[in-house]
């Protein structure tokens, strides 16, 4: 397990494929020479990158990522206490979401999205009733106490509070220690999260199961559907639910949770209308490009919190313009970006099928002109995930941004978009030479443990603002060596010349959209 997470299930799936962690897994070879911070039996308080991600609707969500140091302590606790977890996480009758190490990826411990239609179409057999639920807040609410608790019990939990003996008193610990002592939330990105919900949600799943008339359920994290032949049943469930959760300090969604009678539809109703009207393969005429994205648009409006574009753009992978469509297939493409600029990561893979398929070339201007107005209307506001796929868009077609683009991008508070800057300048991505008074201010004395720590990491590795770096004693910083010495890097420099989209990446949200 503690490989798997190290390569990959530390860095969030949200992120361009620049970015990887591979070479960290090499730190599960080493056993002797480590730093203090990582053998010490009380680890280092340190801060966390935050990532600011696009969701459908024009809402945000926070991304975050633990200081490299203190993710292997709470990836080696992970493997260390692995079968107690595994054993807790095997509770669950209900889970789709379930954690399994995986050593070759694409993930650490967490799997590819499921087809949550044929799961509830077998879950409502012989139902009348559906309790839809979903928790308030999920990994931002999760206090880290429970997680002894749920391991060992409440009472044993708090009567052994500082016994590390406890795998859920390291594991709490150790969370503690990745958020600078905080111990409300976890982080949403790690695949370690996904591990830490399930050790909550399963032993609940298994006492729902055992304690009310459930006929079928299904759960993907925190998203449940329980399905009953009496609403009595289905009323007794939720008031069961919701006092489960309270005992871990959690509650449900209320605009998100309600009793309702069968006969309900198993997939989002715009993905069943999408599918009659994807361009046919190899052979679609220009009208009927534009009939498919005049839907799309009509139902992005209709269900305006749903990932419509997303998905309609993705259903697109296996289908190849004509020569005569590709000019207003890209027009189309481009468009949505605009309209909900989560598309971009879909948007460049289709584009980039294309070429690799039937040499259709993406048009350069087109591209550029798309980019560079998404870039300048995100990067003031720190919007730093279109950012992200506006850069990697770039190295991956080819592109240059101008000094208006590259103005913008210098101002924003975020290492993730300052790191894949520095590499597209290296790659002559940008006119001109590339300066940011904010981004040197982040290298100082400590920076390794500070909310920049990627940035400074990754310019003591690679030569960037080197007079800084040397100042700031970046190279003095025993973790930091150790790791520069053990090869690790969180950039994927192979990834930049040789990605190929194997698939389009699936879209979790909607019941089974993109």
């Amino acid at each position: 397990m503690l490989k798997a997470l190290l390569a990959y299930g530390y860095l969030p799936r949200e992120l361009p494929p620049l970015f990887g962690s591979e070479p960290f897994a090499a730190l599960g070879k080493i056993t002797t020479g480590m730093p203090a911070s990582m053998t010490n039996e009380k680890a280092d308080w340190t801060q966390s990158i935050h990532h600011n991600l696009a969701r459908v609707g024009g809402l945000r969500r926070r991304l975050t990522v633990p200081n490299p140091i203190n993710f292997y302590r709470l990836a080696t606790a992970f493997d260390k206490n692995s079968a107690a977890l595994v054993a807790e996480w095997k509770k669950s009758p209900y889970s789709h979401t379930l954690p399994k190490a995986t050593a070759r990826g694409p993930r650490g411990i967490s799997s590819e999205s499921s087809d949550r239609a044929t799961a509830r179409a077998h879950a409502r057999i012989g139902a009348r009733y559906l309790l839809r639920a979903d928790i308030s807040q999920f990994y931002p609410s999760i206090y880290t106490h429970t997680i002894p608790w749920a391991l060992h019990t409440k009472k044993a939990a708090k009567a052994a509070f500082n016994d590390m003996s406890l795998a859920g008193n390291v594991l709490d610990r150790e969370l503690q220690a990745c958020q600078f002592g905080q111990t409300k939330g976890i982080a949403i990105g790690p695949d370690t999260s996904l591990g830490i919900a399930e050790l909550l949600l399963a032993p609940i799943d298994k006492r729902l199961k055992d304690e009310c008339q459930i006929l079928g359920g299904v759960r993907f994290i925190d998203d449940m559907e329980f399905s009953f032949q009496r609403l009595a049943d289905a009323e007794a469930a939720l008031a069961r639910l919701e006092s489960m959760l309270y005992e871990y300090e959690l509650q449900l969604n209320g605009n998100k949770t309600r009793i309702l009678e069968l006969p309900e539809v198993l997939e989002s109703k715009y993905v069943t209308e999408l599918r009659r009207y994807i361009p046919h393969l190899s052979a679609g005429n220009t009208s009927q490009w534009i009939d498919y994205f005049n839907h799309a648009f009509v139902l992005a409006k209709e269900h305006s919190s749903a990932g419509v574009l997303r998905y309609a753009i993705a259903a697109l992978q296996s289908v190849t313009a004509t020569e005569k469509c590709w000019p207003i297939a890209q027009a189309l493409l481009w468009q949505c970006i605009a309209l909900d600029p989560g598309c971009l990561r879909f948007v460049i893979d289709v584009l980039l099928l294309h070429k690799h398929r039937a040499s259709r070339v993406p048009d350069a201007t087109v591209a550029q002109s798309a980019l560079e107005a998404l870039i300048i209307t995100s990067a003031p506001v720190g919007h730093g995930s279109e950012i992200l796929w506006c850069i990697w868009a770039s190295l991956q077609l080819s592109l240059k941004l101008s000094s208006n683009a590259q103005q913008v991008i210098a101002g924003m508070d975020d290492a993730f978009v300052a790191v894949a800057t520095m590499v597209a300048k290296d790659r002559s991505v940008f006119a001109a030479d590339f300066e940011s008074p904010v981004w040197e201010s982040w290298i100082v004395e400590e920076c390794f443990k500070q909310e920049h720590w990627l940035f400074a990491y990754e310019a003591y590795r690679r030569g960037w603002f080197a007079d800084k770096v040397r100042i700031a004693k970046v190279h003095e910083e025993p973790s930091a060596k150790f790791l520069v010495d053990a090869g690790v890097t969180f950039i994927n420099d192979k990834q930049i010349d040789g990605y190929l989209p194997k698939k389009l990446v699936v879209y979790g949200g909607g019941g089974g959209g993109y």
